[in-house]
């Protein structure tokens, strides 16, 4: 199964949103089906865990495992060279271009 996930992890450091890509997609398994509840770097991966599992015994979400599963990386050859592909790297990615202006 595929499926778009966020362009960055789900966790907020000081206010701020982390920027960097998942690693994983974290869901929790429990006896009435498996549920999806964030995406998260490596480096947050340890403090979402805790956190989640503070979460299961305070019942604010089910109780079940909780599952880390690695994402793995798509490459397609959609990028067309249109100018909203620019756009989105150089605007949107912060990766300069080679884009001639007109």
């Amino acid at each position: 199964m595929s499926v778009l996930l966020p362009e960055h992890c789900s966790i907020k450091v000081e206010g701020e949103g982390c920027q960097l890509p998942p690693s994983f997609v974290v869901s929790v398994d429990s006896d009435d089906g498996e549920y999806m509840l964030a995406v998260v770097c490596e480096d947050h991966r340890t403090i979402l865990e805790e956190r989640l599992m503070e979460m299961q015994k305070a019942e604010k979400i089910r109780k079940g495992k909780i599952k880390f599963e690695s994402v793995r990386t798509v490459v397609t050859d959609c990028v067309m060279g249109l100018s909203e592909d620019y756009v989105d790297l150089e605007l949107k990615r912060g990766v300069e271009s080679d884009r001639k202006l007109s």
